[in-house]
């Protein structure tokens, strides 16, 4: 996959209301290719980030991004609704920030092969976490025809 740039909207809005101090723990539960987190590390001395994805994808191409500061940056392949468990693995009681910027990202429809796009000829298949399952016709997933 080439190099992706994006600019995520409200990205300076969103930082800001994070209100980040250098020393502290901050989480980007939806990483993405890393717009917000770029942002956040830069702003860290002696802080944390924790990165979170459910697309591998995602985290491959955002670890090349974020190489500058990988000292700083915990990189997890999960989703953000284990934001507790994730914390209470890398022995963390909180987080001094979160932010979530949830919704599919532009890469993912792009990529025809990922099968979140109506306009490439391709199978839907719309998983985030290409672990998880299997690719299944639609039609067995909406269910029967009604007459």
């Amino acid at each position: 996959m080439g190099e992706f740039t994006h600019r995520p909207v409200l990205l300076d809005e969103c930082v800001d209301a994070l209100h980040i101090r250098p020393e502290g723990v901050y989480l980007d539960g939806t990483l993405g290719r890393a717009g917000h987190s770029v942002q956040i590390v830069q702003r860290l001395t002696t802080g944390r980030l924790i990165c979170v994805d459910r697309d591998q994808t995602a985290l491959d191409a955002a670890q090349n991004r974020l190489a500058p500061w990988l000292d700083k940056v915990e990189l997890v392949h999960s989703n953000f609704d284990r934001v507790d468990e994730i914390l209470d693995k890398l022995s963390l009681s909180g987080a001094d920030g979160m932010l979530f910027d949830l919704g599919v990202s532009s890469p993912q429809l792009d990529d025809g092969s990922r099968g979140f796009s109506y306009n490439i000829d391709a199978p839907l298949d719309m998983r985030m976490d290409l672990r998880r399952g299997s690719l299944r016709p639609m039609w067995s997933i909406l269910g029967p025809r009604r007459s």
